[in-house]
């Protein structure tokens, strides 16, 4: 399973954050300020890092900003938790190539977002391999090109899966079935039934609730 490196100081949100990451499949590592968040950084090598701003010293912009500074670290996935409304977060999380995720934040948000930037910064399917106690744990992801259609629009996108669903209908099924009340698809391209072009966006949420079918994209362009 992919692993999540949790920077938080306050158990409240520790408790919240473990049980949502752990119930969607994560392994959690958690770290209560930056020079532990570092250690477990560089000992456990974790898929992706989510760290609140207001830490015990040094702050969740400084962790970031030493990861880019470090060749091993310049392109890992991170996600930065800090109050909405902050001046200028948005811009600053773009500058060290992060994530800004504002609270109160929902946490099925939390949860796709983490596993939007896992999937994006694999997008030839997530083949990591780790040892540990002498065993190799590998989690692969494989990117599935679907066509999503809703009573007023259509959405082509891809959502990541378990490569040996190889079928497409087992694989949607696979997403119907999970805990989630949405499907998160990335590379989202949003029209009309007729075709007609809306928009574009690097991630959406789709109730399930909405979808009247689902299409292999392959299929569906034949």
């Amino acid at each position: 399973m992919a692993r999540v490196l949790v920077v938080e100081h306050e158990p409240t949100i520790v408790t919240v954050v473990r049980y949502h990451l752990e119930n969607a499949g994560f392994e959690g590592l958690y770290a209560g300020d930056v020079p532990e968040a570092w250690r477990l950084l560089v000992s456990e090598h974790p898929d992706i890092v989510v760290t609140d701003v207001a830490l015990p010293g040094e702050d969740g912009w400084s962790l970031v900003g030493r990861m880019r500074e470090d060749s091993r670290f310049r392109g890992q996935p991170a996600i930065v938790l800090g109050p909405a409304g902050i001046s200028g977060a948005t811009e600053k999380a773009s500058s060290l190539g992060c994530d800004y995720l504002s609270k109160p934040f929902a946490a099925t948000a939390l949860v796709s977002k983490v596993r939007h930037l896992i999937a994006l910064s694999h997008p030839n399917g997530l083949n990591s391999e780790r040892e540990r106690d002498g065993e190799i744990l590998r989690v692969e992801l494989v990117a599935i090109g679907v066509v999503l259609l809703l009573r007023d629009y259509r959405i082509e996108g891809k959502v990541y899966l378990a490569p040996e669903l190889a079928r497409f209908s087992d694989a949607w099924e696979s997403v119907m079935r999970d805990q989630r009340s949405f499907v998160p698809v990335t590379d989202a391209a949003i029209s009309t039934q007729d075709g007609d072009p809306i928009a574009t966006t690097a991630f959406i949420e789709v109730r399930k609730s909405d979808v009247e079918a689902a299409y292999p994209l392959d299929v569906a362009l034949e």
